[in-house]
């Protein structure tokens, strides 16, 4: 069995409930995120992809800390998203997280600068300092399919005091892999936690620490056991599991990937989790051929027993 990094494991990044005028629906947020807190995960990650972050003002963002942690009552770390454009921004946006109660941060890439390639290293390396040298808790950086970093950014984000982890969610094999190479170059300070919705199970087989992923916010029980599976390279048993998650995976995050939000909050108010699937525009709503598709695997795989429910025991 391998040595179990600090921030190995299972962090769920729960989605984000809506009440039908597009406020947060509060009432909801803290039951949904007080189950998965039950379930046991590593942490739980707020204002991220998965919860929205871009379209919530920084008011918002703090307030789902200060909400999140009093529903979790001390049972596990709450982390936050920090998104900015610019590095004092970035600075200044995880002084406010921090302040609102955050135990560890995630660094979105700054955009749009990063959508222009080729990235800069140093720049990379800048922008995370910037977070890490204002803030004493765990931060993780993120890698997303529009913005992926440049060869050698991972083992230069393992320099940096402070940075403990990468979330990985290129949706790419051939970048998970170049990932964890570099981690490993880099001393094997850093998690390597996959964000690739589509193929969890196959990451963590490859190398990957664990996930922080937004499928964790359903089935969170069942994605805690696989990866405790993967880890032990108890692998039949593992894929058992991930034979069963892997269809609502590969539909909800299938292209156009934009729209995986509204695909899981369906599915979390088909489970009775959910009053509802509302985004705030511009994201597009739920769609009939998406509907139905999810209803299909509901009919086929049963998502609505109790084991696929967050907090599951």
């Amino acid at each position: 069995m391998a040595v179990q990094k600090p921030w190995s494991g299972v962090i769920a990044a729960p989605f984000l409930p809506f009440d039908t005028d597009l406020a947060i629906d509060w009432r909801t947020l803290e039951r949904y995120i007080a189950s998965i807190a039950a379930s046991g995960p590593r942490a739980i990650a707020m204002n991220m992809s998965a919860s929205e972050a871009y379209s919530m003002e920084p008011e918002e963002h703090a307030e789902v800390i200060r909400v999140c942690k009093r529903a979790v009552a001390g049972a596990v770390p709450i982390l936050s998203g920090i998104t900015s454009s610019y590095n004092a921004g970035a600075r200044q946006a995880a002084q406010r997280m921090l302040d609102a109660g955050a135990d560890g941060l995630v660094v979105f890439p700054p955009l749009p600068i990063t959508l222009f390639k080729p990235v800069s290293l140093q720049m990379v390396v800048d922008f995370h300092a910037a977070v890490t040298t204002a803030a004493d808790v765990p931060v993780f950086a993120f890698q997303t399919p529009t913005s992926p970093y440049p060869a050698g950014a991972t083992e230069a984000l393992s320099r940096l005091p402070g940075m403990v982890g990468i979330k990985d969610a290129g949706f790419s094999v051939e970048g998970t892999w170049q990932t964890i190479q570099e981690a490993k170059a880099g001393g094997d300070a850093l998690a390597v936690l996959t964000g690739s919705d589509t193929f969890i199970l196959e990451a963590m087989l490859m190398g990957c620490d664990g996930a922080l992923i937004g499928y964790a916010g359903t089935a969170t029980t069942e994605l805690i056991r696989m990866h405790e599976h993967a880890r032990a390279n108890r692998v039949a048993e593992a894929y058992e599991i991930w034979r069963r998650l892997a269809p609502l995976a590969q539909e909800c995050w299938k292209a156009p990937l934009i729209n995986y939000r509204v695909r899981v909050k369906y599915a979390l108010l088909r489970q009775g989790i959910f009053p509802n699937a509302l985004s705030r525009p511009p994201q597009p709503a739920l769609t009939e051929e998406d509907r139905r598709a999810v209803d299909a695997l509901f009919a086929a795989h049963r998502y609505d027993d109790p084991r696929y429910l967050p907090g599951a025991r």
